[in-house]
């Protein structure tokens, strides 16, 4: 079985796979008090809750856009599992082409998700991944990474309002009853839902208008099944797509005998 771990800027999804299935999630904070031993207390929350001993897991493998989050996770993982990750980016790599300016500053979760649109959809594809900050991403149909925008999350968006405007509350991001807002509350959850969706869709309508008029738009990141009802132009949302984007790269990479399809 294998353990993939993405590490995001607010949280950390754990998937558990036996073969190419993904059988169990979870998902803990990324910044949290305790270090190292909280990751390793929920590490084998999680394996207690997949029924699946520490024994039976034979790799690991994880993306990180937290350096410091990475340190301590690969020593819990050791200890845990007495197994090495693969950690992506440095000793192993997403089976794309990159194709980014400064290939080095590019995150290795935008990478996985075109490894992944790449082999579960076939290219071309753009991939919008709705986390704490919003990447729209394309990669093609021979899997090259072209490149992308990155774009404030939601809720960033919303705590800067609330922190920066006097009047306005700090509020929960839920999805708006209509179009016009009738109250404060209202008004500021129809202008994130409404506005990133047009945002999203005007983005993706230039990419594919310049670059792949062909391609498939595929939604994924903690928000998307939120905001995706917003964007017309989105086609295909799978939120699990970063942690098969990883198992992927691992089955790949470290056993490709088995196939990459």
């Amino acid at each position: 079985m294998l353990l993939a771990l993405d590490v995001g800027n607010t949280s950390i999804t754990l998937g558990m796979f036996r073969g190419k299935r993904l059988f169990s999630r979870g998902r803990i904070p990324t910044h949290r008090p305790g270090g190292a031993a909280a990751y390793r207390s929920a590490i084998r929350r999680f394996l207690r809750r997949s029924s699946v001993p520490a024994g039976a897991v034979g790799g690991v493998i994880l993306s990180s856009v937290v350096p410091r989050a990475t340190v301590s996770l690969k020593q819990v993982l050791k200890s845990v599992l007495k197994l090495k990750p693969y950690v992506v980016g440095e000793n192993i790599q997403a089976p794309v082409i990159n194709r980014y300016g400064v290939p080095s500053q590019v995150g290795q979760d935008r990478l996985v998700n075109a490894a992944a649109a790449c082999f579960l959809y076939k290219g071309p594809a753009i991939v919008v991944d709705f986390g704490t900050a919003i990447t729209i991403d394309l990669v093609t149909r021979r899997r090259e990474y072209r490149g992308g925008m990155i774009v404030p999350g939601m809720e960033i968006a919303l705590e800067a309002l609330s922190s920066r405007a006097a009047l306005l509350p700090k509020i929960k991001l839920e999805r708006p009853r209509e179009e016009l807002g009738r109250d404060t509350v209202s008004s500021m959850r129809s202008g994130i839902f409404y506005g990133y969706g047009a945002l999203c869709d005007g983005i993706v309508r230039l990419l594919m208008k310049k670059h792949a008029p062909k391609a498939k738009v595929i939604a994924t990141g903690g928000h998307c099944r939120l905001i995706a009802p917003f964007c017309r132009t989105i086609r295909i949302v799978n939120p699990d797509l970063t942690l098969k984007g990883l198992e992927i790269t691992y089955r790949v990479k470290v056993h490709p005998s088995t196939g990459s399809g």
